[in-house]
């Protein structure tokens, strides 16, 4: 017999039924088990265990049958502390039934008698047959719908461990709880400190004190340091950071910290020592602030010291005249230009960005100049500042080491200042240009002859130009020889740190003076110059009688003027490319069987120039 169907369904079904659970998704349910242990279905699969659940009556002979396999499985798969969590489930039995159930079979997982629920459970998942051994895993989809025939407990770790799930032995589990401790801050006679607990550690206690004051209370209290520590010291529990305050200045002290696993056995003790500052001044601590420079840079001081360097802040007025000022600017590059130990900037209550800029312009500063628009005035005040100039050295602890340096009459005050400090001097970085650059922003052309531009490449790396447009094509471009058809492509690599010379050449006639936009794209950013187109290219009155269009030109060219006569054509290498007699005052050529490129035209003594662009 497979299995003792219950009521008509037997009679009804017979024993052919394979699946005895026809739901797919798990039905969640709170029932105390024989023992009166709460059991909550989703509760254990969200912590990401598979449920077996085994449905079952007393009086079933084939459940009898069956218990003592699975129980054995049970075991080999880590008594509910691992990957697989076992419950019973009984239907229509009383909880004595089920206790002693439970006795004459050595069930240790629970058991849920009908009495308790179990046979509403039953119903829930439609169980028709007896016993029904399902499986669900932790996203709550019935995996197992009916583990039969269960011929011994290998059948049921079989089927678990194709499930992906593991055997493991029934011992408890073993927990390693650890706490870090992280020195944030030490300030005078003040420690901050950052206690970090690992996942086994539920809680720990923590304390600070020298070796000595340590070995007297453990003597006093007779309890080993771990105890002690549990005992009397500061409880913990996730990060948390606490201050240490009162303590003696220049001494040697040690924080403690004991953690504890879930079940409160303690692990091994963290000892971090840690020595207070000497007792010194007593320095004042400045005021955040945050604001714009000139520039429309923000600035945020607090920022810039939590991140490790000092600030020196000069406060000035625009109105007056400092002679030190240039021993400012130089010591800023004998420290690193803001990217070493110390960050410059300057303020001014009186000036707006106007001028402040000018200010900052009259002496070259290139540090961040801050006036009254970007908020100085009321950080003066917040500090508060008294008197013009100050020269004020603020520590990364937000300290104010240094109210004034004064009077400075060398760079070298200034350095020996800050160098008293522990700062280092620093070479500034060296700062490229971002694309390419030239020898001249604007180039006027005399008619008809090359002029020559030197393109550099001070940028980090090398350049590689594509091409070279101008606005009106009207442009002829030379790179030493070569000739450059405006907006074709090219490839030309300039070094990084080298140059080329950029030939131009305009032939076009009959234009005012008007600025011709040159483009020079490369693997960087364009780069730009303007070029002047001057009218005072005509050579003489035949000349400028003489028009010469469209150009560029694609299919044809038109000459027009006066007394045209014989007219020739040549490329670029003086090769004769055509000649015509123009019989009137007009002459189309066509273009249509020419290249690419630059071409001359010449009608009597007049010299012209076309581009061909198809």
């Amino acid at each position: 017999m497979k299995k003792l169907f219950t009521l008509i369904l037997a009679l009804a079904f017979g024993f052919g039924l394979k699946a005895q659970c026809p739901l797919t998704q798990a039905v969640d349910f709170t029932a105390t088990d024989v023992h009166g242990t709460e059991v909550h279905l989703f509760d254990i699969l969200d912590s990401g265990q598979y449920v077996l659940i085994d449905f079952f009556f007393t009086t079933c002979g084939p459940c009898q049958q069956a218990t003592p396999k699975v129980v054995e499985s049970y075991y080999a798969m880590g008594c509910n502390m691992h990957d697989v969590f076992y419950m019973e489930i009984a239907t229509g039995d009383s909880d004595a039934a089920c206790l002693n159930w439970v006795n004459t079979y050595g069930v240790e997982y629970p058991t849920i008698s009908g009495q308790a629920g179990g046979t509403g459970i039953c119903s829930q998942y439609q169980i028709g047959a007896y016993p029904t051994l399902i499986v669900i895993a932790p996203d709550r989809s019935i995996v197992i719908n009916d583990l039969w025939p269960i011929n011994n407990a290998q059948t049921v770790i079989n089927a678990l461990e194709q499930l992906g799930l593991q055997q493991h032995d029934c011992n408890a589990p073993s927990y390693d709880p650890q706490v870090s401790i992280t020195i944030d801050q030490i300030q005078g006679t003040e420690v901050t400190a950052t206690f970090t607990p690992n996942e086994d550690c539920a809680s720990y206690g923590y304390m600070m004190a020298t070796e000595a004051e340590i070995q007297e209370w453990m003597g006093i209290a007779g309890l080993a340091l771990p105890e002690y520590l549990w005992t009397y010291g500061i409880p913990g529990s996730g990060e948390m950071s606490n201050t240490f305050t009162d303590l003696t200045p220049d001494t040697e002290y040690v924080i403690y910290a004991v953690p504890a696993d879930i079940d409160g056995n303690l692990g091994e003790v963290v000892q971090v020592p840690v020595t207070t500052t000497p007792s010194g001044p007593t320095y004042d601590i400045i005021p955040d602030f945050t604001g714009t420079d000139i520039d429309g840079n923000e600035i945020h001081l607090y920022d810039i010291l939590d991140a490790g360097q000092h600030v020196l802040i000069h406060f000035f007025l625009v109105d007056d005249t400092y002679d030190f000022m240039p021993y400012m600017t130089e010591s800023y590059h004998f420290f690193g230009c803001n990217t070493g130990d110390v960050f410059y900037m300057e303020m001014t209550p009186n000036g707006y960005d106007d001028a402040a800029r000018a200010w900052a312009e009259r002496y070259g500063v290139e540090y961040p100049t801050i006036s009254r628009t970007g908020g100085a005035n009321q950080f003066v005040q917040d500090i508060p500042i008294g008197w013009y100039p100050t020269v004020m050295l603020v520590n990364p602890n937000h300290e104010i080491v240094i109210p004034d340096i004064y009077p400075i009459t060398e760079t070298q005050t200034v350095i020996d200042a800050l160098m008293g400090e522990g700062i280092e001097q620093h070479d500034c970085p060296v700062i490229y240009d971002e694309t390419l650059t030239f020898s001249m922003d604007t180039v006027t052309l005399p008619w008809c002859e090359v002029t020559w531009i030197t393109v550099y490449n001070n940028t980090a790396e090398d350049a590689t130009i594509v091409k070279i447009c101008d606005d009106r094509y009207e442009l002829g471009f030379y790179i030493g020889s070569d000739a450059i058809l405006s907006c074709n492509e090219t490839e030309i690599t300039i070094p990084q740190g080298g140059s080329i010379e950029l030939g131009i050449e305009c032939c076009v006639t009959g234009k005012s003076i008007v600025p011709d936009v040159v483009t020079v794209s490369s693997n960087l950013a364009d780069a730009q110059f303007v070029v002047m187109v001057d009218d005072t290219w005509s050579v003489n009155e035949n000349e400028a009688s003489i028009s010469l269009f469209p150009n560029p030109a694609n299919d044809f060219v038109t000459l027009k003027g006066e007394s045209l006569g014989t007219v020739c054509v040549y490329n670029t290498l003086g090769q004769k490319m055509d000649e015509f007699e123009a019989s009137g005052s007009e002459l189309r050529i066509n273009t249509t069987g020419y290249e690419n490129g630059v071409y001359v035209v010449k009608a009597g003594e007049t010299t012209l120039r076309f581009v061909v662009r198809h």
